[in-house]
């Protein structure tokens, strides 16, 4: 049916059509006005003018009941995915079927961990790009969207943003002031990107009522009288109007002046108060008594009405629904489509809800809709949008739905909704056994977002917990873990601790050591680490690392192995478990690895085992398992809080390496990243010091210095929550200020960070290299400089750098051991540093090691093999992008070739029994081997082929 008086407005919509179809650019066009002013009707001819232009639909209608479902609306606007099987969802939504199949409740794994809501965002728009390609032009409508979801809003708000970019027209219609608080937000962005905004629609006039009236009774005279009588009852408003005409239908009132007199109170009144309690109930009475059941029923299912399931609800037949539904729509209480049943206005399915259904049987009502919509297949969700309408009873089953609701609000990206699932249910639905389950679920759903506000439900949930024990080790661990997450890890670390002695012996024993050693690696205040590390490997000394064993069992392996890096242990055992953590060796040599994203477990373990591999120098291993924790983390869209870290920990891996522009680009990837959650995002610490160390070794020091003093590395009041960050912030800071020449503000912090890692038994020069930064200071020129005693700290850093067996510590060390001494001997220590690293593939610090050792020969007077170390060193340096070292080997360079190298000078001090005893290598033979492939240690656990030999090395034509 035409509209009336809506021509201004049909002709903004029709243009904005027009616009799309011609320019392919997209457009949003708003229609907001109050309950029964026509809005449905206009996006309904917007839906059939847009078709008729060739654009597709996409049309939705909110829902009060559902506005709590996390993207229930876009669920029901993208219905039609549901039809698919499995395959052709696969297919449909492609890399983001891991984000958005738990979402849609289209795949049965449910991640523990709440997905990123930006991966949502993108993953729902590329849903759309989908619809594009297949249907062309869209037309994507949204009504009462004053009672949508805030998830789903705030998706569509970022969506019309962009557009203008896609032949999309989005129309939305919403009551002003109808809406939530969280919906304010999303329906301005709305109002302020759209072309057309057709604010408070207004009554119609009397012409226009006059014109309504006469459609209604085309067989009947209509004066004017009766027209402006009508126009002043329903004061202009549509669906008022079209109550007052079903009125004077069905009473057979005639249209005109002289049935006023009679009947025109009466008309009255039923205009005024066609949808209050009193005179609506008494409207529902006089209905058939199957009618009334039936419109109870689609009452409390809207909008998941059908017949079978209404039929179900009411305890009616189908015959009978189907007449009854017959029934209601001559009523105009009902639609006229029995195959989509559903009100003829919010407002006749508002009354029906509130005046006419008793509290207990809407109770009653509420609990059996939740339970076939369950036995239909939906969502733990939308049988939940029922469930907190149930009160003052006790169901088990009911709470149940509630917690796998809270866990789909956690699959979708948006946690905290599950809470009001979570708290009804612990109101008005559990048994006291329960509540420490629903607690522990609420404190989950806090902890995505605020790890302090999880502490207190996770700690009632503790307290409430009945000797279960699964529920109480899963409370522990994710209240030690919100704990250490908050900044409290000595809180968690003794949570675990007491708990553990409260445990008999077993698998949940050993799950609880796995979490206690993992935080304790991380808490920089315990005083207790040396005995921590030596229960650890009594814990794990028989445990099996070659046959298939548990997730618990691999994360004791990779811990055995993040604790052997912390304090130094032989790189062989350490090595030894960390692969083994990756699983057991198959018959290519390959292991299955580690996943990052497995339920029941965070993403530290995989982390930790990262660092280790890094730290033991077995960069392919690092590189393997890091890419396939950061696929796995983007498939599941798991937060930027995760990522920040892989990114960190790819910079992390590509500086080690020697790739400065590559491990530049990502870590200021992962603190862009970091900085967008908040300023006290632990990430930031990881990726704003590998970006230091970065932008130091490409000599970009003013940027350094910046990004130094905007996370606070400069300020020593600045918190990190008790937690261990690496690279640890007094390395980098040190690393900077030695680089501006700043060498004595860096004696202090650096002596005094060695004696808490010494008193802890964690001095690994892998990992804090505090004494090789110490000793290079202490060489330097200054009121600070003390050559003896920056020997005596090199050496023992070296004897340090020895023990762990690593190629990249143990160069570094004999570098800076080198170059503290000034006089022939220091060949020796030099030339084992670029030996040890030459085919490592740490090629920032083998250029470093071989322009040391070149610069000793230099000094030495040995000009051409000077010559070609130090060309070998700027090459190196050139491919690194590490410039200032680049530039300090070609001058070196270019000053040599220019002038006479001054004789040999005697290398009788280089053999002598006392230099001997002093440094352990072997006899500098001038040259370094050069390959032109990675030796075989580069690929292989380094403690079968250290490039150290127990006796002393001599060039061939020496021997």
């Amino acid at each position: 049916m035409p509209l009336v008086e809506r021509e201004f407005l049909q002709r903004g919509l029709r243009d904005q059509i027009e616009a799309v179809r011609d320019t392919g650019e997209g457009r949003v066009a708003v229609v907001s006005g109050g309950a029964g002013m026509g809005k449905s009707a206009v996006l309904e001819w917007v839906r059939r003018t847009a078709e008729d232009e060739g654009f597709s639909a996409l049309q939705v209608v909110g829902y009060e009941l559902d506005k709590v479902r996390v993207y229930g609306l876009v669920k029901r606007l993208f219905r039609d995915l549901y039809h698919l099987d499995d395959e052709g969802r696969k297919e449909r939504l492609g890399e983001w079927y891991g984000i958005l199949g738990p979402i849609f409740g289209m795949s049965r794994r449910q991640p523990e961990e709440s997905p990123d809501t930006d991966d949502v965002l993108h993953a729902l728009d590329a849903v759309v790009h989908g619809y594009l390609l297949e249907r062309g032009p869209l037309v994507v409508i949204v009504d009462d969207a004053h009672w949508a979801d805030p998830s789903s809003m705030h998706w569509l708000a970022q969506f019309a943003l962009e557009v203008r970019e896609f032949p999309i027209l989005i129309v939305v219609s919403y009551r002003p002031g109808e809406y939530d608080e969280e919906l304010v937000a999303p329906l301005r962005a709305l109002d302020t990107v759209a072309e057309s905004r057709f604010a408070s629609l207004s009554g119609l006039s009397v012409e226009g009522t006059g014109t309504v009236i006469r459609r209604r009774f085309p067989d009947e005279r209509v004066d004017a009288e009766f027209v402006e009588r009508c126009h002043r009852y329903s004061g202009g408003q549509p669906q008022t109007l079209r109550e007052l005409l079903r009125f004077v239908e069905q009473s057979g009132i005639e249209p005109t002046a002289a049935a006023l007199p009679e009947h025109g109170d009466a008309m009255e009144r039923n205009a005024t108060r066609a949808y209050h309690e009193g005179h609506f109930k008494e409207r529902f009475a006089r209905l058939k008594p199957d009618a009334r059941k039936l419109a109870l029923a689609v009452a409390i299912l809207t909008p998941h009405v059908t017949i079978e399931r209404a039929a179900s609800l009411a305890r009616l037949s189908r015959r009978a629904t189907v007449d009854a539904a017959e029934y209601l729509w001559k009523q105009e209480i009902l639609t006229e489509e029995p195959s989509n049943l559903g009100f003829t206005h919010p407002l006749v399915r508002n009354a029906v809800y509130q005046h006419c259904i008793e509290p207990n049987a809407r109770c009653k009502l509420h609990a059996k809709a939740a339970r076939l919509l369950r036995e239909d297949g939906y969502s733990a969700q939308t049988a939940a949008t029922h469930v907190v309408h149930m009160v003052g009873i006790t169901d088990r089953w009911a709470v149940d739905v509630a917690v796998d609701a809270a866990r789909e609000c956690l699959a979708s990206g948006v946690p905290e909704a599950g809470v009001t699932y979570l708290r009804h249910a612990f109101a008005e639905l559990a048994p006291p056994d329960m509540r420490a389950r629903i607690q522990y679920n609420i404190g989950r759903a806090y902890f995505v977002n605020n790890p302090p506000k999880s502490i207190e439900p996770l700690t009632k949930a503790l307290e409430d917990c009945e000797p279960d024990r699964d529920l109480r080790t899963n409370i522990v661990v994710e209240l030690a873990r919100s704990l250490c997450f908050s900044g409290r890890l000595h809180a968690g670390i003794e949570l675990l601790d007491t708990e553990i002695r409260l445990t008999p012996p077993g698998p949940i024993r050993q799950r609880l050591y796995a979490d206690l050693f993992m935080w304790a690696a991380f808490w920089e205040d315990d005083t207790s680490f040396a005995s921590r590390a030596h229960d650890l490997q009594r814990l794990t000394v028989r445990l099996n690392t070659e046959g298939i064993t548990s997730r618990t069992n691999y994360s004791l392996f990779a811990l055995v192995a993040w604790y052997g890096v912390l304090t130094g242990r032989r790189l062989q055992t350490t090595t030894k478990f960390a692969r083994a953590a990756l699983g057991p060796e198959g018959p290519n040599k390959e292991r299955p690895g580690f996943s990052w994203v497995e339920d029941g477990w965070g993403f530290e373990i995989p982390m930790v085992l990262t660092l280790t591999f890094i730290y033991c120098d077995l960069f392919k291993e690092a590189r393997e398992l890091l890419e396939r924790g950061m696929a796995e983390l983007k498939a599941n869209g798991r937060q930027r809080a995760h990522l920040s870290y892989g990114h960190a920990f790819r910079a992390m891996l590509l500086y080690r390496m020697g790739r400065l522009k590559e491990a530049r680009e990502q870590a200021e990837i992962g603190l862009e990243m970091a900085l967008e959650l908040g300023p006290e995002t632990p990430s930031q610490w990881y990726a704003a010091g590998v970006l230091i160390q970065t932008l130091i070794a490409q000599g970009d020091l003013e940027e350094a210095e910046l990004q130094a003093q905007r996370i606070g590395f400069d300020d020593p009041e600045r918190p990190r929550g008790g937690a261990r960050v690496l690279p640890v912030p007094e390395i980098v800071l040190a690393e900077l200020r030695i680089a501006q020449g700043r060498h004595a503000e860096v004696i202090t912090p650096l002596t005094e960070l060695g004696e808490r890692l010494r008193a802890r038994g964690m001095d690994n020069p892998a990992w804090c290299p505090w004494g090789l930064l110490l000793a290079e200071a202490l060489n330097a020129e200054g009121p600070q400089h003390d050559k003896e005693q920056a020997r005596k700290v090199a050496k023992a850093a070296v004897a340090r750098a020895d023990t762990f067996y690593a190629p990249v510590a143990a160069g570094q060390a004999k570098r800076v051991a080198g170059e503290v001494e000034d006089n022939v001997n220091a060949q020796q220590a030099l030339w084992d540093a670029a030996v040890a690293l030459e085919g490592v593939g740490a090629n920032y610090e083998y250029a470093k090691a071989l322009l040391a050792y070149g610069d000793r020969l230099r000094k030495d007077g040995h000009k051409p093999d000077a010559i070609g170390e130090l060309e070998r060193a700027r090459d190196t340096a050139m491919a690194c992008g590490a410039i200032p070292l680049q530039t300090r080997a070609a001058e070196m360079v270019d000053a040599l070739m220019g002038i006479t190298a001054a004789a040999p000078l005697d290398h009788g001090h280089a053999e002598s029994d006392a230099w001997v005893d002093e440094y352990s290598g072997g006899y500098s033979p001038f040259g370094i081997p050069h390959r032109d492939e990675p030796r075989h240690d580069a690929e292989s656990d380094r403690a079968e082929t250290w490039p150290f030999r127990e006796v002393p090395a001599r060039r061939p034509d020496m021997e």
